[in-house]
């Protein structure tokens, strides 16, 4: 619900308000295990708790992949922008040939939504790794009572 906040309102996708998404999602991954751990299951180990952890992050990052498929496609704007301040820079440089930067600026345009829907997959993994890792970690050492 954040996320699609950031496309009605168009905030720029790489705003500080994507940090409270890592915060929303570190949330939800800690409330899956900590609800696991409440649980009534009597085999409470560090593989389970992963398990747990594992199916939230996961079913986060593919809709955090279907967010950005849909932000991306309809905000071309930031598309553009990337790829005009890449154009920019390789000018700047002054060893590229302008048939060089417009082939340069078509292969980006070809690959960005592809690109960053890749960086989006891999970060909301590693994220939640780490954070279920920890928790699981934390709470499979932890004694019930």
């Amino acid at each position: 619900a954040l996320s699609f906040s950031l496309f009605v309102l168009k905030n720029p996708f790489e705003s500080k308000f994507q940090y409270i998404v890592y915060c929303l999602l570190c949330f939800g991954v800690v409330w899956s295990l900590v609800s696991y751990h409440r649980s009534g299951t009597d085999k409470k180990t560090f593989g389970n708790y992963f398990s747990t952890g594992f199916k939230t992050f996961v079913v986060v990052a593919l809709l955090m992949a279907a967010f950005s498929f849909i932000y991306f496609t309809t905000h071309t704007e930031f598309r553009d922008n990337s790829i005009a301040e890449n154009s920019k820079l390789l000018a700047a440089q002054g060893n590229h040939l302008p048939k060089e930067i417009e082939e340069n600026a078509a292969q980006l345009r070809k690959m960005f939504i592809p690109m960053t829907i890749s960086i989006t997959i891999f970060s909301y993994l590693i994220m939640g790794a780490l954070i279920t890792a920890i928790a699981a970690a934390f709470l499979s050492k932890k004694k019930d009572g």
